[in-house]
């Protein structure tokens, strides 16, 4: 093994290791205030607008509308804007919301994207708070009396919930569920301990919209608004909460290819973010925060790196051997029904990655038990889960590629 391999796989490790050990550590000491039970101080009940922004979601939209009807807060006004979709996303609309008084709806011919949709939204709200939600995302009914009582703390400029996956029915659907009830929803309670929350989920967030009018609403120019206002929220050092009580269903690509362009604009997003509040990057002023992004996308990229050494090493490896081997007559699928498992004889890269996925699992599967997920019931996600890790790999890498060509654009999905 060389030492430029031996440095970026130890080093990954440590980093690897601490990043989970100290995330463990905040929750088995926070695991009392995961599920907090917040309340109204006051008999006061704030007015909320919920804006509901739409592209082409026909079949999606009415089931979000469904749930909207079910919330059971009075002072509450649903704002639903159609972004000049091609399809009958806005007949659809109209038929769903059709002698409810509390829908107002926004007919736009031009499209102009999710971000301007949203900010058109804030400016038409009469609500002291603003909840977005996705027009492909379902609501609990009880969603806005479980996060309204954490804005009773002036500090907090916005607050996130549990986003969990509707209805997952294939292999790749039951992997991401597990990705999203561990990432968006443990991981954002465990980051708002420190006040680390990096993004306000597209499926459902709810903002003080003074906060919102303060910052300039969302960034039209950024593929990824949601975390892209989470850094600005931050920066102006208000707090950003996490109920995870409270839940949200989204749905998710139901292709990996899909999914591979939906994750390509959150990664590339994310890289245009960072690139945008560099400013953010270890500086103490932002609190732990700063320090946190920096640590976070440093474990990513070492992470990337050894995947991508790794894997030349090992196709290098494999030609040079197979060069070798055609000289001497050697019968490569002959000799493959001898192959042992020695564990005396393995490398210690591969010690290592039989270590991390163990750990994988572990972790995974102490993070359901504290989101109270039954994971023998998700066995099938759970044997998957550690593909996520090339998955993340490829997501990086098409990302990246896709900034480098200049092909990142901004659109809805």
């Amino acid at each position: 093994m060389n030492l430029a391999y031996s440095l970026f796989l130890y080093s990954t490790w440590f980093f690897a290791t601490y990043y989970v050990v100290l995330v463990l550590l905040i929750m088995f000491l926070g695991k009392d205030k995961l599920y907090e039970c917040k309340r109204f101080g006051t008999k006061h009940r704030p007015s909320v607008s919920v804006i509901v922004p739409a592209y082409n979601e026909q079949g999606k939209i009415r089931h979000t509308i469904e749930s909207l009807k079910e919330v059971t807060y009075d002072k509450v006004e649903f704002i639903i804007l159609n972004d000049g979709s091609t399809d009958n996303t806005s007949k659809e609309i109209m038929a769903s919301i059709k002698g409810d008084s509390r829908f107002r709806f926004i007919d736009r011919k031009e499209n102009k994207g999710k971000a301007a949709s949203l900010n058109e939204g804030i400016t038409r709200a009469k609500g002291a708070f603003i909840a977005t939600i996705d027009a492909d995302s379902m609501i609990e009914p009880k969603i806005l009396p479980k996060v309204l009582p954490y804005f009773e703390d002036e500090s907090v400029g916005a607050v996130t919930v549990a986003v969990r996956v509707k209805n997952p029915k294939t292999m790749l659907h039951r992997i991401f569920e597990l990705e999203y009830i561990i990432g968006l929803s443990l991981m954002l309670k465990v980051f708002s301990f420190f006040d680390g929350v990096f993004v306000t989920p597209g499926p459902f967030s709810i903002y003080r919209k003074s906060v919102l009018d303060e910052i300039g609403g969302f960034d039209i120019h950024n593929i990824t608004e949601d975390m892209e206002i989470a850094y600005r929220i931050q920066k102006k050092r208000y707090r950003i909460e996490n109920c995870m009580d409270a839940k949200v269903y989204t749905i998710i690509p139901p292709t990996f290819s899909q999914v591979c362009i939906q994750r390509k604009r959150w990664y590339s997003g994310a890289l245009m973010t960072l690139a945008k509040h560099k400013d953010m990057v270890l500086n103490s002023k932002y609190g732990l925060f700063g320090y946190f992004v920096f640590f976070n996308y440093s474990l990513i990229f070492l992470g990337l790196f050894l995947f991508l050494y790794s894997l030349y090493l090992l196709l290098l490896n494999a030609v040079e051997n197979l060069l070798y081997l055609q000289y001497t007559g050697f019968n490569i699928l002959e000799q493959l029904k001898y192959i042992e498992l020695d564990f005396l004889m393995l490398s210690r890269s591969s010690i290592l990655g039989s270590l991390a996925l163990i750990f994988t699992l572990v972790v995974l599967i102490i993070g359901l038990y504290f989101t109270k997920t039954d994971w023998v019931r998700k066995k099938m996600g759970v044997i998957g889960y550690p593909f996520l890790f090339f998955f993340y790999q490829w997501f990086w890498i098409i990302s990246i590629w896709g900034l480098i060509r200049g092909k990142n654009k901004i659109k809805w999905r």
